[in-house]
């Protein structure tokens, strides 16, 4: 998503908000991590568009960057090599230089939950 890594209000405020999720959602089961991720990017799919163009609504733009960096909290505590949108990388792994660094393999039906 290449014009979302040009918007520096957009990914300066997800640097600081998804870390922020993941120590909220950390404890929860890896299944409601899915559902919170799946709920998120419905959310952005219908109402992104808010987070390029503001709306006019009060709270809708706030809603949207909310469930953005909420989902990708979920997938990056969740997925085997956590999560990567407009050139940040979130995962399990502690100081992880990227999508492409080592992840340990998962051991069969293990996630970094």
């Amino acid at each position: 998503m290449e014009a979302a890594a040009e918007n520096a209000v957009l990914v300066e405020s997800l640097r600081a908000a998804v870390p922020l999720h993941m120590m909220q959602l950390a404890s929860r089961s890896p299944e409601e991590l899915i559902r919170i991720a799946a709920e998120s990017a419905t959310v952005v799919g219908s109402q992104g568009d808010v987070l390029q163009f503001r709306s006019t609504k009060r709270g809708e733009t706030a809603k949207a960057f909310n469930a953005l960096a909420r989902g990708l909290a979920a997938a990056a505590l969740v997925a085997w090599g956590g999560a990567t949108f407009a050139g940040l990388h979130w995962c399990t792994i502690r100081h992880c230089p990227g999508p492409d660094a080592e992840h340990p393999e998962p051991t069969h039906g293990e996630t970094h939950a």
